[in-house]
């Protein structure tokens, strides 16, 4: 009796364990696909705050409508530097979120999730890192059948049988021996 709820015990656990890293890793999609949104919708609403900005200084400035953006910054210069120098600051956040942007949605499918963690952990520009954390918190589970989860899955619930085994391993030991 013993024996056998010690085998369905560790099947329970490899199952279990599998099966857990299986749905986890197939998140790992749909978490890259919300990152990568999230940037895009930052660059938008921070390309919004500039373009604001501008037109303000244009009208504060009395500056014609059709003004070009350096003429605009060089007078902002001149009257606000640190204004000017949040300006700059804002356009190169913007340009680095849509570049991120633009490069994880031109890679494979299979490489995104990947790419995006690598990118969210290692890139401290532009608060990636903060961008990743709400993504993270903000993801609602969901299991979507498609190449890329699939394939992560498979690889989870490979992962989650090898954990399992090394877990159960020393248990198995321990039986041999007292048999």
């Amino acid at each position: 009796m013993t024996r056998f709820i010690g085998r369905w015990l560790g099947d329970s656990i490899r199952l279990g364990l599998a099966l857990f890293l299986a749905l986890a890793a197939m998140q790992l999609p749909a978490v890259a696909h919300g990152y990568t949104t999230a940037l895009l919708q930052i660059a938008l609403a921070t390309e919004r705050d500039i373009a604001e900005r501008q037109e303000i200084a244009r009208q504060f400035y009395r500056l014609p409508p059709s003004a070009p953006e350096p003429e605009v910054t060089a007078r902002l210069r001149e009257a606000e530097p640190a204004n000017a120098a949040g300006l700059a600051a804002s356009r190169e956040r913007a340009a680095i979120l849509r570049a991120t942007h633009d490069r994880l949605s031109a890679a494979s499918p299979l490489l995104q999730p990947v790419l995006a963690l690598w990118d969210g952990l290692r890139d401290d520009r532009a608060d990636k890192r903060a961008v990743l954390r709400t993504t993270l918190e903000s993801h609602v589970p969901a299991v979507m059948l498609s190449a890329a989860p699939a394939t992560y899955g498979l690889a989870g619930l490979m992962l989650g049988l090898l954990l399992a085994e090394v877990l159960l391993a020393p248990f198995r030991r321990r039986r041999r021996h007292a048999a």
